[in-house]
């Protein structure tokens, strides 16, 4: 799929530096309840996401705390396997030390820390082998995560780990498009939705040796509470570049239904997603821009749905709430 509208063109003229095969842009916009595909170049091209898996390491978590009725406030200890993990560690996480169900979870969203997402995977996956009575708690984890890429259609997508970390024999890959699949099924949920558009959250960790410690975390998504940006997440690393997921929503519409002729009001949310290039931002906020003003476009000309290439599949029960 590789689709450019006239309506973007002239707005990519402003990056010339865009010539290198690692600065080659991957991106995707659409209308997420509708599947309506705004702008998309080269999005089905697999690449690494570094810590966009956080997106997948929360929603998975937040859906087994769901089922299980988890209290958020229950404490959760920093696994052995986190040992030595340097990159993705601002608080300086070790093993033994704790923090909230809760806080972990912002740790993760808002800031770059793998550790927190790790520790979330070995404790939802404790319980999952608790339950199950075999496996590691992590590799127990990462195969729910894997689930519900299989659930979403994120045909190109495979998890590896929960954390974003890049390892050589555990890169995870995946796809603008089946990121933003995972983007509109993650939005939907009122807890993810609250947590991804916090622009920071003071949370504390009880460490072993020095006791507890406040840490203001800072979303590092800096589009966020900006032109209707209510989430997702940023992610940096060196296999995968830097990348974007971006949840963005509009006033909703009040519409005559021509089947009932009854009005109706109808969500608007755009999914962003760039992957592998130090223009995110700015490409970013050109995505959402002009898709608003191509999906206005589309509306006036009668919503044509006659052309099954110009939306998205969404999964069943998907659709931005």
């Amino acid at each position: 799929m590789k689709r450019l509208f006239v309506l973007i063109a002239a707005c990519l003229m402003v990056f010339p530096s865009m010539t290198r095969a690692q600065e080659a842009p991957s991106y995707i916009a659409i209308e997420a309840n509708t599947g309506k595909l705004l702008f998309s170049v080269n999005a089905e091209q697999k690449r690494p996401i570094s810590t966009l898996a956080h997106a997948a390491t929360t929603i998975v978590a937040l859906d087994w705390a769901a089922r299980t009725q988890m209290p958020f406030d229950t404490m959760i200890t920093v696994p052995q396997s986190a040992f030595g993990i340097r990159v993705g560690n601002p608080m300086h996480l070790q093993p033994g030390d704790q923090l909230s169900f809760r806080d972990a979870l912002y740790a993760a969203m808002l800031g770059r820390d793998s550790v927190s997402a790790l520790t979330v995977a070995h404790f939802v996956g404790s319980d999952l082998i608790a339950r199950r009575g075999n496996g590691s708690p992590v590799g127990a984890f990462i195969q729910e995560m894997n689930n519900l890429a299989v659930s979403l259609g994120m045909k190109r997508t495979m998890f590896r780990a929960p954390d974003g970390v890049d390892r050589k024999d555990a890169l995870t890959t995946s796809c603008a498009v089946d990121l933003a699949l995972l983007g509109t099924y993650c939005m939907q949920n009122p807890v993810f939705s609250m947590v991804t558009r916090q622009a920071s959250r003071r949370i504390t960790v009880n460490h072993q040796a020095t006791g507890p410690m406040a840490y203001d975390i800072v979303n590092d998504n800096q589009m966020i509470n900006v032109n209707g940006v209510n989430g997702i997440k940023a992610g940096t690393s060196v296999a995968a570049g830097p990348c974007l997921m971006v949840s963005a929503d509009r006033t909703p519409l009040k519409l005559r239904n021509p089947a009932t002729g009854q009005d109706a009001i109808y969500q608007q949310r755009m999914i962003i997603v760039v992957l592998g290039t130090s223009q995110r931002y700015t490409l970013a906020k050109s995505l959402l821009e002009n898709g608003w003003k191509y999906w206005e476009i589309w509306q006036r000309s009668g919503q044509d749905v006659s052309n099954p290439k110009e939306f998205l599949q969404l999964p069943k029960g998907t659709g931005a709430k």
